[in-house]
């Protein structure tokens, strides 16, 4: 019974927060066996960016806004009204030097998930299967301002008039929780939260195998049952409450004894959603205000991937896998019926990844057809990272799999 492969072609039962280092393969379950298993999984480095050049950054870089005078007076009636006051004050532009420095947003997210995953022979050729991954979601997020230039206008203008002192005790951090609170958006604060994902179910087909071939196609439907996209929460992972399918073909070559390469290629197709979002009024309109939420239908774009792995035996019990893909992501597409700037909602959408992928298993299927082991059962470790890309998190993704077989 060949199933070494079986458990990275479950990738996908996981749906959005599927580790990235599993190794697609052909291997089904033989007719009438049944598979249990449970996935735990921990995806990091998502604080760092590819961005629109393909260089690497911290989203609190990535992320970091200049409050000069031109961002204040947008952002705070009040900073416009002292921008002004200072500009009249000497005649010397000083409101338009006025800069309250860099605010970072720095963030630290982290997201882990386990999922009980059950699948099925329905015939030699056939298996069937389904997942429900549990999801842990926590971020740390703060606040900080630095290279500001306030200190000389307390020094010059302290004294002088109350609201202009206030004015020049500006906590950034405080202001800008204050501002999204009156914007309606909910405040940016620590977050530690577990979840139901989105539940996905796999079918593999075996439709050719002779001598040292074999090919498979899987098809996957993720299902959106996972929390929906809340546009009033700018730390929301807002990856869940999808529905897509992948359909997969996948090839399989034994080169020598023990030693498999598999090549395969992958397209998912995004089904289009309803969901409320607010839209900028233009290039600038970084937060736009709550009077700006529509319903609008949107269509994620597809994705298309491209990759291969190579396997190696060394003995009945363990097997080193290692693979490369390359996926790319089309733009996002927004429309609704005001007529506004849907295009803004979809900046910067499309992308593209390059991921590396390695993968060590431990089996007693062959020992336990041997009688030298109590029971069949596999347990593998995977890890992924993508190394490269435009306009995607870095997701260096870990994942601990058991699975049984009875």
């Amino acid at each position: 019974m060949n199933i070494r492969a079986l458990l990275v072609t479950f990738c996908g039962i996981l749906g959005s927060i599927c580790a990235y280092g599993s190794l697609m393969g052909t291997s089904t379950l033989p007719e009438g066996i049944n598979s249990p298993s449970l996935r735990f999984g921990m995806i990091d480095g998502i604080s760092q960016k590819y961005t629109e050049s393909g260089s690497l950054m911290n989203l609190g870089d990535y992320k970091s806004v200049v409050f000069d005078a031109k961002s204040l007076a947008k952002f705070n009636s009040d900073a416009k009204r002292l921008i002004d006051a200072l500009n009249r004050f000497g005649g010397h532009n000083l409101g338009d030097a006025f800069n309250l420095g860099v605010l970072r947003v720095d963030t630290m997210p982290k997201v882990q998930y386990y999922a009980p995953v059950f699948a099925r022979g329905i015939t030699k050729n056939w298996t069937i299967g389904f997942g429900v991954p549990v999801v842990s979601y926590t971020n740390k997020i703060s606040l900080s301002q630095e290279f500001s230039n306030i200190e000389y206008y307390r020094e010059q203008f302290s004294g002088l008039n109350p609201e202009l002192d206030a004015a020049l005790n500006t906590d950034l951090s405080k202001a800008t929780n204050e501002t999204l609170t009156a914007k309606g958006y909910k405040p940016l604060a620590n977050r530690d939260e577990s979840f139901i994902g989105d539940v996905n179910v796999v079918s593999i087909y075996k439709f050719y195998e002779k001598g040292d071939i074999t090919m498979a196609h899987q098809a996957q439907l993720n299902l959106p049952t996972g929390p929906k996209y809340d546009t009033d929460d700018l730390a929301a992972l807002n990856v869940f409450g999808r529905t897509n399918i992948t359909n997969s073909f996948v090839y399989s070559h034994k080169i020598f004894a023990g030693a498999y390469l598999v090549p395969y290629v992958s397209y998912l197709l995004n089904i289009p959603d309803n969901i409320t979002a607010r839209v900028p009024t233009d290039e600038d309109d970084t937060l736009p205000d709550a009077n700006t939420k529509e319903d609008v239908t949107r269509t994620l774009g597809n994705i298309a991937t491209v990759g291969g792995n190579a396997f190696y035996e060394f003995s009945d019990s363990w097997t080193l896998g290692a693979g490369y893909d390359y996926s790319t992501k089309e733009k996002d597409v927004y429309r609704g019926d005001r007529n506004t700037r849907y295009d803004l909602l979809a900046l910067n959408s499309a992308s593209t990844a390059h991921r590396v992928k390695a993968e060590l298993t431990y089996s007693t299927v062959n020992s336990y057809f041997k009688k030298t082991a109590l029971i069949p059962m596999m347990i593998s470790y995977q890890i992924s990272d993508v190394f490269a890309g435009v306009n995607i998190e870095r997701q260096l993704a870990q994942e601990m799999n058991l699975m049984m077989f009875f």
